[in-house]
């Protein structure tokens, strides 16, 4: 006997349904794609249609695999209105797709920094780029919806200069130069002049106080080369601190994660964070 499937139990998941599509390709794993279901079978397979992705380059062919069932789920929801919070986990809306991340920086110009950490970069959102990340558990919502829905979830999605396949993400050599050319450019114009100092000969010459705001990089797997925002709880032997992390929170959620931490592996904030969409860039 054929596993049963969602297709023989689940109506959120019929022929023609919307749907979100998890993809488990590198470089894109734990992403959401926005998708249609064409064919369900009795097996816990399902054939389905990208809404915004697509096999050629012209973007007149929309691709179509069969994916398993664990990577399917309706369109989550979202609130009409909901005010974003520092920490909170979120997904936001980035080429074509829905990819988990957490709010590290809540900016006075109503845009959010968000942190994936997946691909350890942190970008720039505003509000209408995000919503609250939810799993799909046993046919529900988690954490369920607070308050009304907003209508019409990006089901159809703007067009945002970057329509095509996962092909075209990279960009060539000659649009790099461009790219680089106009991120120079952007940085120069907001970065201002500072005064030469003399270099630091080693991270264990450096003293950090208590209260202090620093970078943390971790050496776990998935996790190398990636520094996180702290602040110095305080010093707990020589060349090593107490620091407590500003956006990663302990397993039970009951609070901001604290750990001691080798002066190696703790460095000053930079002075200023540029943030530069390279997409924007190569297109102006």
């Amino acid at each position: 006997m054929a596993p049963k499937s969602k297709s023989n139990q689940d109506p959120y998941f019929k022929p023609g349904s919307k749907v979100e599509i998890m993809s488990d390709e590198a470089g894109f794993r734990g992403s959401f794609y926005i998708g249609t279901v064409v064919k369900a079978t009795r097996t816990p397979e399902f054939t389905v249609r990208y809404e915004k992705l697509f096999e050629d380059e012209e973007g007149t062919k929309r691709l179509q695999e069969t994916v398993n069932e664990f990577q399917i789920r309706p369109i989550a929801p979202r609130e009409k209105k909901r005010e974003f919070k520092f920490s909170e986990e979120v997904d936001a809306f980035h080429n074509d797709g829905w990819w988990e991340g957490v709010i590290t920086e809540v900016n006075e110009n109503g845009k959010f920094a968000v942190f994936f950490r997946s691909t350890k970069e942190q970008i720039e959102f505003v509000e209408e780029d995000l919503r609250l990340h939810r799993e799909w558990v046993n046919g529900e919502w988690k954490p369920p919806l607070e308050g009304e829905e907003e209508k019409g979830e990006k089901e159809e999605v703007e067009e945002k200069g970057n329509k095509g396949s996962r092909k075209k993400k990279k960009l060539s050599e000659e649009d790099e130069k461009e790219v680089t050319k106009e991120v120079k450019r952007r940085v120069s114009e907001k970065v201002p002049n500072t005064k030469l100092v003399k270099p630091i000969e080693s991270l264990k010459d450096v003293k950090f106080s208590k209260g202090m705001l620093v970078e943390v990089s971790s050496d776990e797997d998935g996790f190398k080369g990636a520094w996180f925002a702290a602040s110095i709880v305080e010093p707990v032997g020589k060349d090593k601190y107490l620091v407590e992390y500003k956006s990663l929170r302990t397993e039970d959620d009951s609070g901001f994660l604290r750990e001691e931490v080798s002066t190696m592996h703790i460095r000053p904030p930079p002075p200023q964070t540029v943030v530069v969409d390279l997409q924007d860039a190569g297109r102006s």
